[in-house]
Order: structure tokens, then C-alpha cells, then sequence
């Protein structure tokens, strides 16, 4: 019993040591949804990510021309997560800041009997100095400048919104980074096996990280951020509609501004990006680039941008109106066939009002009503309305 416990003892004092210089601390919420929702031209799949969050590529459309409206109610605790964050005094004076987060996202439970799902890494990160290292928000976006939803982003249309590994230099307003790249392409010039007309072919065959550039700017009632971002678009394949080899990287640019204004107590947050954005704009609602049936990798060029009005009407109980919208400029010429225009989504537009009331500090109730639409390259569209309740506590 003594030899145990003195192994233990052993066994915690460097702990005991390093946890004099560390400040421990945990959080996050428990979330639970619950929506009704209508879709107007076709039954949702089975395990959409969409019945938990809006999505807009995943409002589904009509299929043939035969309509299938539905609706659908889903209810779940997804959206709940848990943090863990430290943070450490080193002897010489600087601090380390460590951060990981997790939420619940994957994998599907028997509905019948557990409902139960996997938890997925949202961040893993840490700071020491003016530098950050690990994956977390892209230095695309800030986060505070999403407009308060039921939903879990809301305004998806229109938003930047990603996260991923990366370095990122700060150092007062400015911030730049590198971070990890991906290219998502649609192959309109695939064949044989690869024929995979209007569909994503994701590609990681980028010899850069995509770099940021980031300024901050505060004034008394208002805050903003201008960025700007450069990108590798890179797609190998072993042949095209000749029979030749594609190997094929362009380099392609992006700006993005946010912001928020603070009016009195109430709040007006925006944003608006435009460029070769691809997968950063509209939850991935677009292809970065298109390869041509000349075997020529062509950047998708895209439009995004949300505005949201939030209202108190009480210390506890306010209401935030949000309108977004996308739209993608896909290279239509190089879709030969309706099922590739199909497959391609060309804009989404989406319009949300909510009522939010916590009673306490942590706790929130809120319902919201929202519409959405879909339109694919081919003119095809899809509409979705939805009612979404929510309680949440957080810790």
C-alpha cells in the first residue's frame, strides 16, 4: 500500500510543479434543437447534415420535374460542446495558451435506441507570443461578426466560414498566416472511370499554403476587418476528354470585410467577400475551380454577403433579422449536358427572424423562422422553410 502510494506521489509532483505555473479552466454548453422543416420539391436524405443545421447546397430540388414536397421534424444535442483551455506562466516571462474544443457531430446513432453520435475536433491550438499554431477559425473571418441565430451559423449563404491548421503571425491589428490548402474542382473534362460530370473532386496536390492577410479596426461604437487571401488551385488527373495527361495549378485571389456596429444596445453586423473564395464562402456551397474539356483549370469567382439587424427589446430578450446570399460565376459554358448543370449550384439566398430570451446569464431560449432557396446552374430549384427552437445553457 505505501509502495503504491508513494508512486503516485512520485508520479504527481511534476504535475503538481507544472500545475503551480498553469491557470486550468473548462467550458462550453449543452444545445438542444428541435425544427420542423418544409422542403418544397423533394424528400431530404437520410442523414443530411442539413436536419441539423442549415446547410444551403443541401436544400434538395426537384428531380425529373416531379415535385416532392415533405417535411420533416428532427430534434438532437449535436450542437453541444466541450473546452478544455490552459494557460502557463514560463520563466521567462511570456505565457503559453493552449485550447481544444470538441463538439458532437459525427456519426449517426440507431434512432430507435441511443441517438448517439461521436464528438469531432473543432479546435486544437496554442499561442506563445504573436504567434499561433494548430486549427482553429480561418484568419479569414471573425467569428464575432456572425449575427446571433437559432441556427447554428444562420446566415450560411453568405459567410466565410472555416476552420483548419495553420500558422498565423499577429501582431496588433495585423495578422498573417498560412494555412492549409485544399482544392475542390469540378471535372467537366474526365473520362473513363474519372467521368464524373458536375461532380467534386477534391484535391490536395498544393505545393503553398493559402496566405492571409488580416487588419483589424476599432473605433468607439464599431469594429472591422479587411482581408485578403492568395491561393493555389492545383488538380491532377490521368486523363482528359484527349486522352492526355492533366496536370494543372493557377494562382487565385480573394478580399473579404466584416464588421460590427454597435447601436446603443442594439447591434448591426455584415459581411461581403468576393473572389476565388471557392470553399470558404457558403459552408462549400461552390467548386473552387472548374477543369475545362481542354484540360485548362479555370478559378470559380464568387459573390458572398449576410447583413444582420439585432433589437433589444428588454435587458433579457431580443431579435435579430439576418438576410444572406451567394452566387458562383461556375464557367456554365463548360457544362455540356443538363445533368452536369444539375450538379452545379449557381446562388442560395436565405432570410431568418428569431426571438431570443435568457433568463439567466447563461441560459438562453430562442425560436426562429427561416426560408431558403437553392437554385442550381440548370435553373432547377429548391425551397426550404423552417421553424427551429432551441435551450441552451452554458458552462
Amino acid at each position: 500500500m505505501r509502495k503504491t502510494s508513494m508512486i503516485l506521489l512520485a508520479a504527481a509532483l511534476p504535475m503538481a510543479v507544472q500545475a503551480a505555473n498553469t491557470e486550468f479552466k473548462f467550458g462550453g454548453y449543452v444545445k438542444y434543437d428541435a425544427m420542423m422543416t418544409k422542403y418544397s420539391d423533394a424528400e431530404l436524405g437520410a442523414g443530411s447534415a442539413t436536419s441539423v443545421f442549415y446547410i444551403p447546397a443541401a436544400v434538395p430540388v426537384k428531380a425529373n420535374d416531379a415535385e416532392v414536397e415533405s417535411t420533416s421534424f428532427d430534434s438532437g444535442v449535436k450542437n453541444s460542446r466541450f473546452n478544455f483551455k490552459t494557460t502557463t506562466s514560463l520563466d521567462n516571462g511570456e505565457k503559453v495558451v493552449s485550447f481544444i474544443e470538441l463538439d458532437f457531430f459525427t456519426g449517426e446513432g440507431d434512432e430507435r435506441i441511443s441517438n448517439s453520435s461521436g464528438s469531432r475536433l473543432r479546435h486544437a491550438f496554442f499561442k506563445y507570443g504573436n504567434y499561433t499554431f494548430g486549427h482553429t477559425w480561418t484568419t479569414l473571418m471573425n467569428p464575432a461578426h456572425l449575427p446571433e441565430s437559432v441556427d447554428f451559423v444562420g446566415v450560411s449563404d453568405g459567410a466565410v466560414f472555416a476552420r483548419q491548421a495553420m500558422v498565423r503571425y499577429t501582431n496588433g491589428p495585423l495578422q498573417i498566416a498560412l494555412e492549409n490548402p485544399e482544392t475542390t474542382v469540378a471535372n467537366t473534362a474526365a473520362t473513363g472511370a474519372d467521368s464524373t460530370s458536375g461532380a467534386n473532386n477534391v484535391s490536395d496536390d498544393s505545393t503553398l499554403p493559402d496566405m492571409i492577410v488580416r487588419y483589424n479596426i476599432k473605433a468607439d461604437n464599431a469594429d472591422f476587418m479587411v482581408a485578403g487571401i492568395a491561393r493555389q488551385f492545383a488538380y491532377t488527373n490521368p486523363t482528359n476528354t484527349d486522352g492526355k495527361e492533366v496536370d494543372e495549378s493557377v494562382m487565385r485571389f480573394g478580399l473579404t470585410a466584416s464588421g460590427k456596429v454597435q447601436l446603443g444596445k442594439d447591434d448591426l453586423k455584415f459581411s461581403i467577400a468576393k473572389g476565388h473564395l471557392g470553399r470558404y464562402t457558403g459552408i462549400g456551397q461552390s467548386n473552387d475551380a472548374t477543369l475545362t474539356d481542354k484540360g485548362d483549370l479555370v478559378g470559380n469567382s464568387v459573390l458572398a454577403a449576410y447583413v444582420g439587424y439585432r433589437h433589444f427589446w428588454t435587458d433579457s430578450v431580443r431579435s435579430t433579422l439576418a438576410y444572406s446570399m451567394f452566387r458562383a460565376d461556375n464557367h456554365s459554358d463548360t457544362h455540356d449536358t443538363e445533368a452536369e448543370a444539375d450538379a452545379v449550384n449557381e446562388s442560395s439566398k436565405s432570410i431568418r427572424a428569431n426571438v431570443m430570451w435568457s433568463p439567466a446569464p447563461k441560459m438562453t431560449f430562442g425560436v426562429e423562422a427561416s426560408k431558403a432557396t437553392l437554385k442550381k446552374e440548370s435553373g432547377l430549384e429548391g425551397d426550404l422553410k423552417r421553424l427551429h427552437f432551441t435551450a441552451k445553457y452554458a458552462f
